[in-house]
């Protein structure tokens, strides 16, 4: 199992309904694939922590990469794990207050 944290610029024209969209869409694809995370997003930039088996991470964040609603992705961080930090979320949406909690997840 992965814990993999990126971050990535939104284009200028995405709206909170599109952020929304996206939060939905991850939580039911998420929870079929047994991924578990957390998605923090201030307006301008976007800041994911993903966990789960490797190569469905792997797989889900080389789409994530080519979604063309961001731009500027870049991996910050990633670690084998044992456990999951967010087990109980497909995808949590958090506010720009809470980049630090996802940040410091990485590290859990």
């Amino acid at each position: 199992m992965i814990r993999l944290l990126y971050f990535s610029t939104a284009r200028a024209s995405l709206t909170t309904s599109d952020v929304a969209d996206i939060v939905e869409f991850s939580q039911k694809n998420n929870a079929e694939r047994d991924i578990t995370g957390a998605l923090a997003f201030n307006g301008r930039n976007f800041c994911q922590l993903l966990e789960g088996e490797e190569t469905v991470v792997r797989d889900l964040v080389t789409a994530i990469e080519k979604d063309p609603r961001h731009s500027g992705f870049k991996i910050i961080d990633e670690k084998k794990v044992d456990g999951r930090y967010f087990a109980d979320w497909s995808m949590l949406l958090v506010n720009e207050l809470d980049f630090s909690k996802v940040i410091n997840a990485m590290h859990a």
